[in-house]
């Protein structure tokens, strides 16, 4: 007996010719494949052997079908709590590097202000120069520059007991700028590629 596959195959090769044949004929042959394969004909009743091969085909059937579902559902959760979602341990590297790069800059040519400002500059540039929206890892990125950052200037501080003030301050920072920043930059980016 042919598979769905062989059939199909052999259906699809232009060198075989294919004959016309009445519709009894056709009748017959497929009760005497259905007979061949274990299954009755619809008039007549089912062989008790063929009911259980036809409930156990069944039953293969839905232990199938449930394990496909739940497979697919368990993919689907895989999917939805994978990191790299919504998170890129990359990107977020990246943009600690380039943070810190800014911060320093900015406090070394500007005296006042200019770790805020270099930290700002560097996460508009990004913004403006990044074709996918990376919020979460260039926050994340500008809390932690921000942070250790105001513990390396202010370590008497911290160390006399306003540790957690410090922290606070200097994360509050780094994400207000490396938001802002950003944000601004992929404003700029989108009206400058937007068409009129």
């Amino acid at each position: 007996m042919l598979s769905a596959v062989q059939v199909l195959v052999m259906s699809n090769r232009s060198d075989e010719v294919t004959e016309s044949r009445d519709t009894d004929d056709l009748l017959e042959e497929t009760d005497r494949l259905l007979s061949d394969a274990g299954f009755e004909a619809a008039d007549a009743e089912p062989s008790p052997s063929a009911a259980t091969d036809q409930s156990d085909v069944a039953a293969g059937a839905a232990h199938d079908r449930e394990s496909t579902t739940a497979s697919s559902r368990l993919a689907g959760l895989r999917s939805w709590l994978a990191v790299d979602t919504y998170f890129s341990p990359k990107a977020f590297v990246a943009f600690v590097l380039l943070l810190g790069a800014g911060l320093f800059a900015g406090a070394t040519v500007i005296p006042i202000a200019g770790r805020i400002i270099g930290i700002l500059g560097v996460a508009f540039t990004i913004g403006l120069l990044s074709s996918k929206r990376r919020y979460l890892e260039l926050t994340a990125a500008g809390t932690a520059v921000g942070a250790v950052s105001a513990v390396a200037s202010h370590a008497f501080l911290a160390v006399a007991g306003s540790f957690q003030a410090v922290v606070a301050v200097g994360v509050t920072v780094g994400l207000v700028a490396s938001l802002v920043g950003y944000y601004f930059g992929r404003d700029l980016r989108d009206g400058l590629t937007r068409e009129i």
